[in-house]
C-alpha cells in the first residue's frame, strides 16, 4: 500500500507491490493447513489484484531487458526498441492511473484485505502446520522441476521459477520467526540460509531466462525497418546460454 502511494519511481514502486503481495502469499500458503477455508478466499483476492499489476510490470522488464542487450554492434538498434518499448510501457501507466488515479482503489482494497488477514483464526496455527507447509512447497517444486526439465517450454519454467520464489520466502520467514521467538519449539531446526542461497540463484537465472522469452514476444508487430531476423538471433543465443 505504501509503495503504490508513492509518486516517484512509478516502475519500482509497482514492482515492490508485487513483491510484497508475493510474500504475503507466500505465508498464507505456509499457513493455509491451519487456516482454511478463510484463507483461500484472501489468497485468491491478493493473486487478482498482483495479476492486475503484471502488465505494467513486465512492459517495465522488457524495456530494460532491451537496454542490457544495447552493446558492440547492436547497440543503437537495441537502444531504438527499447525506447519504442519505453514509450508503451509509459502508456500502460497513464491509461493504468486514469482509470485508477494514484492506484486509490486498488490502495483501499489492499486496505480490506489487510483487515481480513489480521482478522484469521491465527490461534489455530501451529508449529507443525510450518512444518507441512514447507514440504508441501519442497513436493511442488519438485514436480514443476521435473516437468521443465522434461518439457523445457516458458509455461514451465515459470511455474518452476514460481515454485522456487515461494519457498525460498517461506524459508525466509521461518528464518525470521526463528530468530525472533527462539524458545518456539517444533520449527525446522534445521539453518536453511544455504537452501535460501541456492532457490536465489537459481530463481534470478530463471527470472533472466523469462525476461529474455518476454523480450521476444516483444518484438512482434514492430518496425520491419529494423533488423528483426538479426535481433531474433541475439535473442536466440542469449535464451541459450540462459537456460539451465
Amino acid at each position: 500500500m505504501r509503495s503504490l502511494a508513492q509518486r516517484r519511481n512509478r516502475q519500482g514502486s509497482i514492482h515492490a507491490a508485487r513483491k510484497a503481495i508475493r510474500r504475503l502469499r507466500s505465508i498464507l500458503a505456509l499457513c493455509r493447513r491451519a487456516l482454511e477455508p478463510e484463507v483461500s478466499v484472501i489468497d485468491q483476492k491478493l493473486k487478482h489484484l498482483g495479476d492486475g499489476l503484471s502488465d505494467l510490470r513486465d512492459a517495465h522488464v522488457v524495456a530494460t531487458s532491451a537496454l542490457q542487450l544495447a552493446t558492440g554492434d547492436e547497440r543503437e538498434v537495441w537502444i531504438a526498441v527499447a525506447s519504442r518499448l519505453e514509450a508503451r510501457r509509459e502508456a500502460l501507466l497513464g491509461a493504468a492511473l486514469a482509470r485508477d488515479p494514484e492506484f486509490a482503489a486498488l490502495r483501499a482494497q489492499l486496505s480490506m484485505l489487510a483487515e481480513a488477514v489480521a482478522g484469521l483464526p491465527w490461534d489455530r496455527l501451529g508449529s507443525m502446520d510450518l512444518v507441512k507447509g514447507l514440504a508441501r512447497s519442497a513436493r511442488r517444486l519438485a514436480k514443476a522441476e521435473r516437468n521443465a526439465r522434461q518439457e523445457p517450454h516458458a509455461a514451465n519454467s515459470h511455474l518452476w521459477r514460481r515454485r522456487l520464489r515461494r519457498l525460498r520466502m517461506q524459508y525466509q520467514v521461518i528464518r525470521a520467526v526463528r530468530k525472533a521467538s527462539p524458545s518456539l519449539l517444533g520449527l525446522p531446526q534445521a539453518d536453511p540460509s544455504t537452501s535460501i542461497r541456492t532457490l536465489t540463484r537459481l530463481s534470478d537465472h530463471l527470472g533472466r531466462l523469462q525476461d529474455l522469452r518476454m523480450l521476444r514476444s516483444s518484438l512482434k508487430g514492430m518496425d520491419t525497418s529494423l533488423p528483426l531476423t538479426q535481433m531474433r538471433c541475439r535473442l536466440r543465443s542469449e535464451i541459450n546460454r540462459a537456460s539451465p
